[in-house]
C-alpha cells in the first residue's frame, strides 16, 4: 500500500496554508492524523485488510476540505496546482501489479492453486495440516520447510483468510 505519498502531499499543503497563515479546520488535522495512523497499522500488520477503505475515506476526506480552502482563499490556479500533485501522489498510492510466470511444482496436479506456508511458532505444522483436512485441501511437506497447500481456489482462499484469523488471534493473546 503505498498511501503515505498521498498523505505526505495532503500533509504538505497543510503545511503550505500555515505558511501562508490560513488557518486548518482541527477536524481536519484529526483525519489527516487519523489516516496516519491507520496507514501504520497496515504498515505492521499487511493482512489487516479493513483497513484500506479507512486510509481512503480519510484522505479523500481531508483532500476535499483542502482543495476547496486552496481554491477559496487562494484561487482556481492554485488549486489545481495541488490537485496534479495529489493526483501524482495517488499514482504512487495504486497498488502495482506484477506480472510473473506461474511456478511449476513437481508432483502438484495441473490447474491446482497451491501456497506455501513456512512452520513457525505461530504457525503449527499440525494445525495447518488439520486446517487443510478440514477445508479438503492437500498438503505436501517440502525438503526446505515449507508446507505446500494445494487444492481448488475457492478452498485455498478460505485457507489463507482461516490462517490469518488464526495468526491474529495468536498475536492478540
Amino acid at each position: 500500500m503505498g498511501y503515505e505519498q498521498w498523505w505526505k502531499t495532503l500533509e504538505n499543503l497543510t503545511a503550505e496554508f500555515k505558511r501562508k497563515q490560513v488557518t486548518v479546520p482541527a477536524e481536519i488535522m484529526s483525519y489527516l492524523r487519523s489516516a496516519k495512523t491507520m496507514i501504520s497499522v497496515y504498515n505492521v500488520d499487511p493482512t489487516c485488510l479493513e483497513s484500506i477503505p479507512t486510509v481512503e475515506n480519510y484522505l479523500i476526506n481531508v483532500e476535499s476540505n483542502l482543495l476547496n480552502i486552496a481554491k477559496a482563499k487562494f484561487g482556481q490556479a492554485f488549486m489545481e496546482r495541488w490537485i496534479k500533485k495529489l493526483e501524482d501522489s495517488r499514482k504512487e498510492a495504486e497498488p502495482k501489479t506484477e506480472t510473473t510466470a506461474s511456478r511449476f511444482i513437481p508432483g502438484l496436479p495441473k490447474g491446482e492453486h497451491w501456497i506455501r506456508v513456512l512452520s513457525s511458532e505461530e504457525i503449527l505444522k499440525e494445525n495447518v495440516e488439520r486446517l487443510a483436512g478440514e477445508l479438503g485441501l492437500s498438503c505436501k511437506m517440502q525438503k526446505d520447510g515449507y508446507i505446500l497447500v494445494y487444492g481448488s481456489e475457492e478452498k485455498v482462499k478460505a485457507f489463507v483468510k482461516k490462517m490469518a484469523e488464526k495468526c491474529r488471534g495468536t498475536r492478540k493473546n
